[in-house]
């Protein structure tokens, strides 16, 4: 004897694709956000950032699921099924955002938009270490970084019109995580005891950095695929931080961190 699972919507979507669709969207499944373990840093020189933001555009990442109702469904925590934006993800935004703030921006546009030649600053290094195909004198970075789940599902439509009849005629639809939606950053800083001297940096100036990428990447260019058209563009509501052999400090604003951030870490030269 053998049994046989067929989901219900799948089987439709085999008979019936847009009716399928129809149905997907009238109960998208939400999934359930992840574990999120306590962020208490454990040694001295740690420093545990967790920056609430508030969705002020959707936010969107394709997922890699191979057979969906969906053409364009959103990005999914495998085991939890809910949308979420992975810790590879957040670094690799987040360490961009540091090179525009450190002249990425200006090398570009003086070598053809080509990234050769460029040669990371020593605080980027510190913090995100280097890059996967760097093989001589390899750095692991002082970062270490947790998804971001999210609880709430939407729907977009994007119309590509054309430039001649300035019209649209086929439209895409987007599995999305709405405006409005809450979602927490969080990061530790981690460094190994003497990294920041090794490397060449101050850990306040290394930090302050990334508070001021931070604060470019959620508010300023967006953390989404499709940030060119503004997706992803969040407002930060409330920023804490907390640091071993201290009282946890809530502030408004990343720049409000910065004097917490020099007290804590020093602001000696290495």
């Amino acid at each position: 004897m053998s049994f046989e699972y067929t989901d219900p919507l799948l089987e439709k979507l085999l008979t019936d694709k847009e009716q399928a669709r129809r149905d997907y969207e009238l109960n998208p499944q939400k999934g359930r956000a992840g574990y999120e373990p306590d962020t208490a840093p454990l040694l001295r020189d740690w420093l545990a950032l967790v920056v609430t933001f508030n969705l002020q555009a959707p936010w969107f990442s394709r997922d890699d699921i191979p057979f969906h109702v969906l053409d364009n469904p959103v990005h999914r925590d495998h085991v939890f099924g809910a949308p979420f934006m992975s810790a590879s993800s957040w670094k690799g935004l987040l360490r961009w955002a540091c090179r525009m703030r450190t002249g990425l921006l200006a090398h570009l546009e003086a070598s053809g938009n080509e990234l050769r030649d460029w040669r990371d600053d020593a605080r980027v290094v510190h913090l995100f270490g280097n890059e996967r195909d760097e093989a001589t004198d390899f750095r692991r970075g002082a970062l270490t970084f947790r998804p971001t789940w999210f609880d709430k599902i939407g729907f977009e439509v994007i119309n590509p019109h054309d430039r001649t009849k300035k019209a649209g005629k086929n439209p895409i639809l987007y599995e999305v995580v709405p405006p409005g939606t809450q979602g927490k950053l969080c990061l530790l800083y981690a460094p190994s005891p003497g990294q920041a001297a090794r490397d060449g940096v101050s850990a306040t100036a290394a930090v302050t950095l990334l508070l001021e990428a931070v604060d470019d990447l959620v508010v300023k260019y967006g953390f989404s695929a499709k940030r060119t058209s503004g997706w992803g563009v969040a407002s930060i509501p409330k920023v804490r931080a907390e640091a071993r052999g201290v009282s946890p400090v809530e502030v408004k604003t990343l720049h409000d961190l910065q004097a917490t951030v020099t007290k804590w870490l020093g602001d000696s030269k290495p």
